[in-house]
């Protein structure tokens, strides 16, 4: 809900609101692929000669469903999916990355309680975070520390472009200073799968307070949120409601 022009938002002093714009060259889906997200890929994006899904059929002429069903299932992991908004990935991650980061940099060391802030409710991420591209798939050697390489097949997203909102405690755990300093460390800690083959990097291109965002709106189901992707698409000139 938007607060109406020139009142404060009841929880104004509670929480700082920012929108952060980033951009991730390339990201792995890390969510094992089962028939039913297979079956929805298919659907999803099997319409044009382009797509990747494609590649299940070797010879030249139509490629069938179950050729695309058979390719798809030799697939590790992927990306969730909403049939109608496309791949996605949870606002958790972002969460997990954030400590991450704070970890690496021994913050969480010599700030009791930011560990907890960060995890248990204290920063807040939309619980979906939409991509807005089409997935391609990838094989890669992958190497464990003890044993021969193994061909992994994964999905990947690329050349990708966020707004995301968030909104963080104001309890004294993180100042806007150290919020700032963590999310540049993140940048290379990186997000989702195979972080280890390069895959997740990402660059902050900018970080704003957006003192219209209303905290709620990142974790309730709202009816009004259903018609754009939240987080690939909000502003802070297009205020949730």
């Amino acid at each position: 809900m938007e607060t109406p022009k020139g009142e404060k938002a009841p929880d104004q002093y509670l929480y700082r609101r920012y929108s952060i714009d980033l951009h991730i060259d390339s990201i792995a889906g890390g969510t094992p692929l089962n028939k039913g997200l297979v079956a929805g890929h298919i659907a999803k994006f099997s319409e044009g000669v382009s797509n990747d899904l494609k590649l299940s059929k070797k010879n030249v002429g139509e490629v069938t469903e179950e050729a695309m069903q058979k390719y798809m299932l030799a697939v590790s992991s992927g990306f969730l999916l909403d049939e109608q908004k496309g791949i996605y990935i949870r606002g958790y991650q972002f969460n997990a990355l954030v400590k991450d980061a704070a970890q690496r940099m021994k913050a969480t060391l010599k700030q009791k309680g930011l560990g907890n802030t960060i995890r248990d409710g204290g920063l807040l991420f939309p619980d979906r975070i939409y991509l807005g591209v089409e997935p391609r798939i990838v094989e890669r050697p992958v190497k464990p520390d003890n044993g021969p390489a193994n061909i992994s097949i994964f999905q990947v997203a690329e050349d990708i472009d966020l707004t995301l909102p968030c909104a963080l405690l104001d309890n004294g755990d993180m100042s806007d200073e150290l919020f700032r300093q963590i999310l540049m460390v993140a940048q290379g800690v990186g997000i989702g799968a195979h972080r280890h083959l390069g895959y997740g990097r990402f660059e902050v291109r900018d970080i704003r307070d957006n003192d219209s965002l209303n905290v709620t709106d990142l974790f309730m189901k709202r009816a009004s949120l259903g018609s754009t992707p939240v987080a690939a698409s909000i502003t802070a000139s297009s205020p949730t409601a």
